[in-house]
């Protein structure tokens, strides 16, 4: 699996989560302000599509998408939080602890050692929060 794959995919998670971040910003705005908001957010998604098409160059769809959408579920509700005010209650945080879980055991399958997936999966998590 390629350095370059792995950016890709973490790039889609990243493109992910704005775009549905600015989906849910775009009910701020009226008129052509909050249809401009919403262009973006599809731009973006687009964006990550073709990202994810790279991704997957290097990394099994059964791996990537999982990480996709674990890291992009992970993602949103930390900016929902941050960004909207939303809570988080203990059973969101044990609900997101269990998405990484099962996203370290996924991408263990790999061939990978176990640590090694975990140290990816935080540093990609560090990445996401930042």
């Amino acid at each position: 699996m390629s350095v370059l794959s792995w950016l890709a995919l973490f790039a889609t998670i990243a493109c992910s989560t704005a775009g549905n971040t600015l989906a849910n910003l775009s009910h701020q705005f009226e008129g052509r302000r909050r249809l401009a908001v919403l262009v973006t957010a599809i731009g973006v998604h687009g964006f990550g599509l073709i990202c994810f098409s790279v991704a997957l160059v290097g990394i099994p769809l059964a791996i990537a998408y999982p990480l996709l959408i674990g890291g992009t579920v992970a993602a949103v509700c930390l900016l929902a939080a941050a960004l909207f005010g939303e809570r988080l209650s203990s059973r969101h945080l044990a609900g997101l602890a269990l998405i990484i879980i099962g996203m370290v055991l996924l991408h263990g399958t790999s061939g990978e050692p176990a640590q090694e997936a975990a140290r990816a999966l935080l540093s990609t998590t560090r990445d996401v929060i930042r």
